[in-house]
């Protein structure tokens, strides 16, 4: 763990060592967002060895700070590579869920709906509803004609 967390007290920053066949790119850039209002970020290194993320802490900050602050990074690092990888896993159902909300089971089932619903069940149940604010009388019955009212 020492040789992935180094602490520049001096220069009030952390430097973190990232894998990335451990941890993507995408991860990392999404925990350096996260970062922004704690820290001033610099990535660094070369993407297929080892990823370099220079913390430097925007307030003036001890050594047990600094640390803490290293450590939190690697916690969102699992954090964010966690909901990646279970985000790739249901990916297939998240589509199918899609699609069927979109676009509904094709075929009878639609038809079959469509004649289950009758215009007469439709003001049954409008004649069931309250409406104390008189929200559903139109507007010549509410408040009468007042072209009428305003020619006399």
């Amino acid at each position: 763990m020492n040789e992935m967390l180094k602490i520049n007290e001096d220069e009030n920053c952390v430097f973190i060592s990232i894998n990335p066949k451990i941890y993507p790119l995408d991860v990392i850039y999404t925990v350096s967002y996260v970062f922004l209002e704690k820290a001033y970020l610099i990535l660094d290194g070369e993407p297929d060895k080892e990823i370099i993320v220079k913390l430097i802490a925007k307030i003036k900050v001890d050594k047990e700070q600094l640390r803490q602050l290293g450590n939190d990074f690697f916690n969102e690092l699992i954090n964010y590579g966690f909901y990646k990888n279970q985000s790739e896993k249901n990916n297939v159902i998240r589509q199918i869920l899609l699609q069927k909300a979109l676009f509904g089971d094709a075929g009878e089932d639609e038809e079959e709906l469509g004649d289950d619903l009758d215009e007469t069940d439709l003001e049954e149940d409008s004649d069931e509803i309250e409406d104390p604010e008189q929200i559903a009388v139109p507007w010549e019955e509410k408040y009468g004609n007042k072209k009428n009212s305003n020619s006399n």
